[in-house]
């Protein structure tokens, strides 16, 4: 399983958490790295992940959100961390 690193900002990560639930991953390990980036004070937050995680999170956010472009942007990072494991 490939694993890589998603790098997002502050403001980023907060737009990610509006339309995320991460409670629904509560007992994986991708809530326990979702929650502890919540917590983060850093401008840029670094999350390792797997190819199956970053499905789930696609999965769980939806399609792109046009009138949000920080969430465009958080979305756009993801996807291409995916698109990353294809090369």
């Amino acid at each position: 399983m490939q694993r890589g690193i998603l790098i997002l900002n502050k403001e980023e990560l907060n737009q990610l958490f509006t339309v995320l639930d991460i409670s629904v991953f509560t007992g994986t390990q991708l809530f326990e790295k979702l929650n502890s980036a919540s917590g983060s004070i850093e401008p840029e937050v670094r999350i390792l992940l797997s190819e199956d995680e970053l499905k789930s999170i696609i999965d769980e956010m939806g399609m792109p959100f046009s009138n949000n472009q920080v969430l465009n942007s958080a979305l756009e990072k993801i996807n291409a961390l995916m698109l990353s494991f294809r090369d």
